[in-house]
């Protein structure tokens, strides 16, 4: 089959300047896949922005009574573009924001499907711990990029494996408390890094969910430090040394040394739900 116009140019190019022309044919693919995504996920994501400054409030915390009221006309049309687009051609922090959003629309739906509950637990039967049987994390949740998916594959057969990028813990909420705050706005790729900053500051500065430092030269950390340590580093010195640029002065520097201990916070599964007592 001929290459499009653009691709056939680019290509020619590349090989009468060689290396260097590799590189440009490279840069104007990149190029290319920005304008792609500029052209077909902006306004998409916009619309999921617009949902969550609505339903989110300045904690994190979802008025799930309002968005099932509101489902069909807000989150569904956002899932129904989720489940028939492929993201494989856009940039690197394109695509990973795509996932993201995937997994925090597709848990909303989740919820308000079952609403109301206490727990996202309590969408199937078993203990209130992460394991695979009987979880809700292995219930197929709907299509993503034409083809169905649980939310566990999102998280751990997609974005973690595909991307390796820690600071997604920050982002992505499983619907409870002890989650990282859901974002008021989507994830875009000009805009990701800014962003997983950001949730890393405002997940890692709140108290209810970190303490550091806490009492005694320890640091009492979220329980997803704990499951997902590893993907910050091999060790206890590693995780710490990844948390260190959130920080300032002496904490920092104890971080970047690895110098503290660590223990971990109980998770509390309880729904992130403005309505609830």
């Amino acid at each position: 089959m001929r290459p499009p116009p653009l691709t056939a140019f680019l290509l020619g190019t590349a090989l009468l300047l060689g290396a260097g022309g590799h590189a440009a044919l490279a840069q104007a693919e990149d190029a290319r896949a920005a304008r792609v995504v500029t052209t077909e996920a902006a306004p998409r994501h916009a619309a999921f922005s617009r949902l969550l400054s609505r339903f989110v409030n300045a904690q994190g915390q979802v008025d799930y009574a309002g968005l099932k009221q509101h489902a069909n006309t807000t989150l569904t049309p956002y899932l129904q573009w989720l489940g028939t687009t492929d993201p494989s051609g856009w940039t690197r922090a394109a695509r990973l924001a795509f996932w993201i959003n995937a997994y925090n629309a597709y848990t909303l739906k989740l919820i308000v499907d079952h609403y109301p509950v206490r727990t996202i637990w309590a969408l199937t039967p078993g203990p209130a711990t992460p394991q695979k049987e009987q979880s809700p994390f292995q219930v197929p949740v709907g299509p993503v990029a034409d083809t169905v998916r649980t939310l566990d594959e999102i998280e751990h057969e997609i974005i973690r494996v595909r991307f390796a990028e820690p600071r997604i813990h920050y982002a992505v909420v499983c619907a409870a408390k002890s989650c990282p705050p859901l974002r008021r706005a989507a994830y875009t790729g000009p805009r990701l890094d800014a962003q997983l900053d950001d949730q890393a500051r405002s997940f890692l500065h709140n108290a209810a969910k970190n303490r550091i430092p806490a009492r005694g030269g320890k640091l009492a950390l979220s329980r997803i430090l704990k499951w997902y340590g590893s993907d910050f580093g091999p060790t206890d010195a590693a995780l710490q040394r990844a948390l260190a640029p959130y920080f300032d002065g002496r904490v920092q520097r104890r971080l970047a040394a690895g110098a503290y201990d660590l223990r971990f916070l109980p998770y509390d599964w309880a729904l992130n739900d403005q309505g609830a007592e």
